[in-house]
Order: structure tokens, then sequence, then C-alpha cells
């Protein structure tokens, strides 16, 4: 897997722990931090390959994309943020399956959010009940979607599938 290959370990590691610090911010505040954001900038300009122009063109294009979709309300701004960053890490025809991914995944837990809207109105006692109770308080109420979840599925599909 290309993500192994010259100290690629180290920055998939950093990137899984990024997305965790997101993936757990965004499921209890609905907000993603954006220390988290710049922090996958940083990573992907220190491991820019040379001449790796596409990529920096690539993540412009999907930042002005999900710009537009913020603009909208269709998006948060720390999601726009977050894929925008992580799509550094790979390189653009990837970018195009980063994106696929992520519309995917985002559909997964829409249809699941859906679906405990209607039919999840208890959850249990152990062992992740008061995250679920909380969960289901804000499906019933129309609450975002914790879009980082989405984000960080659409990144390791795309990372295992070769692309970093």
């Amino acid at each position: 897997m290309a993500i192994l290959a010259g100290g690629g370990s180290i920055v998939a590691c950093v990137a899984v722990l990024l997305f965790l610090v997101a993936v757990v911010h965004d499921v209890r505040t609905r907000e993603i931090p954006d220390w988290v954001s710049v922090a996958f900038v940083v990573m992907g300009l220190l491991v820019l390959p040379h001449g790796a122009w596409g990529r920096l063109l690539g993540a412009g294009i999907l930042f002005c994309l999900f710009y537009a979709l913020w603009f909208v309300g269709g998006i948060g701004g720390g999601d726009v943020k977050l894929i925008a960053s992580s799509s550094l890490l790979f390189p653009p025809l990837q970018q195009m399956w980063y994106l696929l991914d992520i519309a995917l995944a985002g559909g997964v837990l829409a249809f699941a959010y859906l679906a405990l809207r209607r039919w999840g109105s208890t959850a249990p006692a152990a062992p992740y009940g008061r995250l679920l109770r909380v969960e289901c308080w804000r499906i019933r109420r129309g609450g975002p979607l914790p879009y980082a979840v989405a984000i960080f599925a659409g990144f390791a599909v795309t990372a295992l599938r070769g692309g970093l």
C-alpha cells in the first residue's frame, strides 16, 4: 500500500488521530476544531511531493465546491475545511475518489439518521446509552449530521484503496 512507503505510516497515524479528534468533537458538539484542519494543511504541505501542484489545485477546487455548499446551508464550515485540508494528502485522481467515498459514506450516515428518526425513539442503556439517547434527541429535532464521521470513512476507504 502506498501509504506505508517512506514515512507514510507516520502520516497515516497522525491523520487517523486528527480524524478521531474531529469525529469525537463533531459528535459531541457538532463543531470541528480549526486546529485540526490547520494540522492537515501543515502535514499536507510537509509531505507534498516536489511539483505537486495538482494536489493544491484539487484541494482548492474542493474547497470552492464545498464552500458553495456551505453558503447555501448544505454543510458546515468545519466540514468544508476538513475535506479540503485532508484532501492535500491525496494525489489529484484520488481526490476525486475521496469526494465520491465521502458522498457514499454521507449517504449511509444520512440513511441511518433517517431510520433512527423514524424508529429510534429510545436507546439502550448500555454501553453507549447516553450518547445514543442524546443522538436520538438531536435526530428527532432535525439536528445536523456529524459529517466528520462520513469524511473520516471516506478518507479511510480512499487510503485503503492505495491513494495516500
